[in-house]
Parts: C-alpha cells; structure tokens; sequence
C-alpha cells in the first residue's frame, strides 16, 4: 500500500489532532458575535424603557375630570 507523500500528511494530521474547520470556526464566530450584538441591544432598550417608566413616575399627573372642571366654573360666577 503505497501512500503518495500529500495523502500520507493528510492521514497523519487527520489521526493525530482534530483540526479545527474554518468555514465552521468562521461561522461560530459570526454566530456569537450576532448573539452579543442582540444582547446588547436588547440591554440598550431595557436600560431605555426603565428610564422611561422612572421619569413618569417622578412627574405628577393631574387628572381632572371635565364635569368637575366644568361646575367649579359654574359655580365661581354665580
């Protein structure tokens, strides 16, 4: 059986360690750094929302209804 030097290299590498693809190394990448980007853009939005809600919580809201309004005005120019 008479291996040609190339093929003997390669079935060598193959057997003695796992060589990392890199079309898949490429694609791991691409996918975590997706995953990271979608985190933190979702933490952005969080971090938005609470500030939100915490200034409408700080300012005070007066809601009248339009009936009492209207008949303190009534009664004020009897």
């Amino acid at each position: 059986m008479s291996l040609r030097p190339n093929a003997r290299t390669e079935v060598r590498r193959s057997k003695y360690k796992v060589a990392v693809d890199a079309e898949e190394g490429r694609r791991r990448r691409e996918d975590n750094m997706v995953e990271i980007r979608k985190n933190r853009r979702e933490e952005g939005l969080l971090k938005k929302r609470r500030e939100g809600l915490q200034a409408q919580q700080f300012q005070p809201t007066v809601n009248v209804p339009q009936q009492v309004d209207k008949k303190v005005k009534k009664h004020a120019y009897d």
